[in-house]
This record gives structure tokens, sequence and C-alpha cells, in this order.
């Protein structure tokens, strides 16, 4: 998977997501409309920790092949992608019952899926972007759950999730290198020196770096923010579906829904990059971008299921669970736009960034307590203003004032992360 260089003068065509891939991404579409159907009811918080780590794993299953064929590009094979999507599939079917009868076939399923993973790259191929390719303990935890009981097996579950979490966190580009050095260094002691895949002759594996294509990757990522915020839709109009009659309250509330998406949408796909709000390209390290679309993601499937249970409770008072849960992840949301655009301003940006980002969590915070007793429209329009908010005073919007030329005087002094 070694990039190849281009000797004439023409710049390379930009790339864009194939037919293959786009078809394998269908399978997110299933997964998002089972991994929605565990907030329907309630939710209580042990309903929220079940979800957090069974949509990691779904995250991240679908990640490793996302990025295996972003790397391989027209190398990709077909059946690779095939045999993944029938596998992620498998996952999606079995989360309505994940706590009972199909958590074994989840679990088989998803470590299977994990070791393809990491099977499909060249020996001696080290993907410094996705350190997950290299590193499968995540997966360990998950296995040794098959043998064990609940509630140990959640646990289980959720210590496997952290050490992958921590592995993108801690494993920088020097540190994977150093460590697939040491581990063929290891395997070569005592034995004779391994082969290329699929070679005929013995020989030494020459360790080299395979990187992820940051715009076509960065269309992925986006692509599957479009997806999620589909199954919203799909929400929305399920829940207007089994209603008899169309008044007022429903037209408000449905309205209000729709232009909640529409904004999220917006801000996270025209002021940002890789469908996050407000990250610049290159400001983070394409594993820390990654992961914070898992988190920012996480957060919009529930919002897609809130949002069904606010049209489906138009009459009355929104269920304390569900208003909880549709505040909830507008704070998330709104966080996630804020770590991604915080931590490389200088002081008085982050000021600034404080004082029109903050305020977006701190009101969807309080809404949740505070707004138990407002009608659903009330509660989804007073977001859309929020959203509205981020994205009129937007710092790269066009003809913004002296916060937006700080902005991108900010934008151009952002380092590249290589």
């Amino acid at each position: 998977m070694e990039a190849k260089e281009s000797t004439g003068s023409v710049a390379p065509a930009e790339r864009h997501a194939g037919w293959n891939e786009l078809f394998f991404d269908l399978v997110v579409v299933a997964g998002a409309g089972q991994l929605a159907r565990l907030l329907h009811d309630g939710p209580q918080p042990a309903d929220l920790a079940l979800y957090a780590v069974v949509y990691l794993a779904f995250w991240t299953t679908w990640a490793g092949f996302a990025v295996y064929g972003d790397i391989a590009a027209s190398e990709t094979r077909v059946r690779t992608l095939l045999i993944a999507m029938f596998g992620m599939a498998v996952m999606a079917a079995s989360v309505h019952t994940v706590q009972s009868s199909h958590a074994t076939a989840f679990v088989i399923a998803y470590v299977a899926l994990r070791w393809q993973a990491g099977q499909v790259w060249r020996r001696g191929s080290i993907v410094v972007d996705w350190p997950l390719a290299q590193f499968g303990a995540g997966a360990v935890p998950w296995l040794v759950s098959l043998f064990v009981d609940t509630p140990l097996r959640y646990w289980l579950w959720a210590l496997g999730i952290a050490l992958d979490i921590v592995t993108l966190l801690v494993s920088t580009r020097e540190r994977t290198l150093r460590r697939a050095g040491e581990r063929a260094a290891r395997r070569r002691d005592g034995r004779p020196p391994p082969g290329p895949a699929h070679g005929p002759v013995a020989e030494p594996p020459r360790l080299g770096e395979s990187r992820i294509d940051a715009a076509h990757m960065g269309e992925r990522l986006g692509l599957y923010v479009i997806i999620v915020l589909g199954e919203g839709v799909i929400q929305i109009i399920d829940a207007a579906s089994e209603r008899d009659g169309w008044d007022g309250p429903l037209a408000a509330t449905g309205l209000g829904a729709f232009g909640l998406l529409a904004a999220v949408c917006t801000l996270s796909l025209l002021y940002g990059t890789n469908g996050i709000p407000h990250l610049r390209k290159g400001a983070l390290a394409p594993r820390l971008a990654m992961l914070l679309h898992a988190v920012m993601t996480g957060f919009l499937v529930a919002l897609a299921t809130a949002l069904g249970s606010a049209v489906a409770h138009v009459d009355d008072v929104l269920p304390k669970g569900q208003h909880w849960l549709l505040c909830g992840a507008m704070a998330g949301y709104f966080a996630a736009g804020l770590v991604a655009a915080l931590p490389l301003a200088d002081r008085s940006d982050r000021i600034w960034l404080l004082g029109w980002a903050l305020p977006c969590v701190a009101v969807s915070v309080a809404l949740a307590p505070l707004g138990v007793g407002l009608p659903a429209w009330a509660t989804i329009w007073i977001l859309v203003a929020l959203v509205c908010w981020q994205i009129a005073y937007d710092p790269g919007a066009p003809g913004a004032g002296p916060s937006g030329r700080r902005w991108r005087r900010f934008r151009r002094s952002v380092p590249r992360v290589a």
C-alpha cells in the first residue's frame, strides 16, 4: 500500500469515494438504525453506557476497513469489503438483543472483523495514521467475554474500547514505527526471516509507512455524517407517519426537527472538516480527528432517536429520559466542535472561541433540567437557534467582522500535522 510518486508536472486527480466504498457504507445505514433502538426506551444510564460501547465497536470496525479502502485505493479487494460488510450486518442485526440471545453473535463478528482488518495489510506495511491496524489488543477482552456472564461481560467490552481509545491517543507516528520494528526484530530471533505476503522467496520484510489520503478520508467521514443525519430524517418520518391527525404542534415539531438536522449538516460539512464542526484541515493528527469523529457521530445517532421521540410526543411533554437525551446529544455535539477548535488557538482566540461556543454547550446542558416541562417543539427550536448562532457567527463566514479576520489569521498559523 505504498504511495506512488507522480513523475509528471500535472497534479494528480482528486480522489473521490468509489462505488465499492459507497456500497460498503450502506451497512452504516442499517447499523445506525439498529443502534438508535438501544435508546428508545428510557434511556437509563446503563442503556447509555451500553450504547456508547456498542456504537464505538461498530464505528471502529467501519473505520478499520474505511482506512483500508483509503490507502489501498485501486488495489482494494472487493471481496474483502463484502466480507466486512456481511460481518457488520451481523453486528447490526445483533444490536437489538445484544443484552441477551445475540451477544455471542455480535462479539464473534466484531472480533473476527478486527482480526481481518489487521490481516489485509502487506507484511511490513505500518499504518501510522491508524494504529489499530497493528495493535489489536482491544479485541482480546471481547474474546474473553464469550466465557463470562453479565455484568462482567459488559465491563470487558468497556475495557476493550478503552484500550482502543488509549491506543489512538498515545500512538504517535514515531512510537508506532518503533514498536513495529521491535516486534519484527523479536520475530526474527531464532527464526528464518519471513517473506512478503504471497512471495515465493523468504526475505526480511522492510518496514514502510502507509499514510491516509486526508482529502479522500475526509470525504468518507463526511459521508458517514450524512448517513447518520439521514437516520434522523427516517426517525422523524416514521414517527409522523404513525399519527392520524396532522396539526399545528406536529408541524412545528417536524419543521423544527428537520431544521435542526439541516443546521447541523451545514455546520458540520460547510464549516468544518471530516464532518466535524470548526475543525481545520491538518490541525489534528488523523487518528485523533477520527476519534473525535466517532464521539461526535455517536451523539448524532442519539440525536436522531430523540427527534423521532419528540415527533411522536407532540401532544404532550417529551418524556424526561428523551428530553435529557435530546439536550445531552446537542451539548455533546457542541462540545466536540469546541474541542476541535480550542487546543491550537492562542490565548486571545481562546477567549473569543469560548465566547461563542461555550454558551451553546451551557444552554444545552441547562435546558435538560430546566426545560423538562417545555413542549417538544419549543425545546427543538431553542436548539435550532443555538446551531444558527454558531453558523451566523462562524469566523470563516463570508463578510465576517474583526473576529473573522482574527480567525483567518489563526487558520493560517495552524501548523500542518504530518
